[in-house]
Parts: C-alpha cells; sequence; structure tokens
C-alpha cells in the first residue's frame, strides 16, 4: 500500500517538525547523561576493585607468614627462642650477654672552639 503524495508531505510535516525535535533531543540528552554515569560509576568501581584485590592479595600474604610464625611457636624450640627473644633470659646454667654500643671516642668528646658569630647562628638553628 503505497502512501501518496499528501500523505507523505503530512508524515514528513509531523516527523520533521520543530517540537518532535525537540523531544528527539531531549531523549538524546537524557540517553547520553546516563550513559555517561554509567560510565562513571564503573571508572569508580573498577579502581575499588584494583584497590580490594591488591589489599586482598596483602592480606593473603600476612596470613601465610602469621601461618608459619604460628606452627613456629607451636613447636618447643620456636618457644624458646620467642621467649628468649622477648624477654633476654637464660635456662639455668647459661649467662646472658648484653652488648652495649661501642662509646664514643676520644677525639669526638674533645671540646672544639667555636667563633662568636657561630655561636650566634647557632641561635638561630
Amino acid at each position: 500500500m503505497a502512501l501518496d503524495f499528501q500523505e507523505k508531505r503530512k508524515v514528513r510535516k509531523v516527523i520533521y517538525s520543530r517540537l518532535t525535535l525537540f523531544v528527539l533531543l531531549v531523549a538524546v540528552i537524557l540517553l547520553a547523561r546516563a550513559t555517561y554515569r554509567i560510565y562513571a560509576t564503573e571508572e569508580v568501581s573498577a579502581t575499588d576493585y584494583a584497590s580490594v584485590l591488591a589489599e586482598y592479595d596483602g592480606l593473603k600474604q600476612r596470613q601465610a607468614v602469621l601461618g608459619s610464625e604460628v606452627s613456629r611457636l607451636g613447636t618447643p624450640v620456636g618457644q624458646d627462642e620467642e621467649i628468649r627473644d622477648k624477654f633476654s633470659v637464660a635456662k639455668p646454667g647459661e649467662a646472658v650477654v648484653v652488648v652495649v654500643g661501642a662509646t664514643a671516642s676520644a677525639a669526638s668528646l674533645a671540646p672544639t672552639s667555636t667563633s662568636l658569630w657561630q655561636k650566634f647562628l647557632h641561635l638561630f638553628k
């Protein structure tokens, strides 16, 4: 069924009217805005996912380290080592040796002569 010339003209007049074009423009703007919001949400979700994944990997590594530490502390040798490290104790018949840092050399203990100008500048440091 072919439309005659007059009917085609009426259809074109309705389709190309300013009101129809305005409604279509508003619809396109609303769709573009909704698409942009979804895109922005996806970007935030992707960055959050990456940070959560990195945190998860770190926690898995920490769990492995803590698991090995717990298994080490489950043995008598591990318990003995930990007590010796934390409390500096020894078994009966053993001695505890405490190593103190080296003392300052005599050269560094000698008084240095400073000028009056250096003393004045030292006040502002």
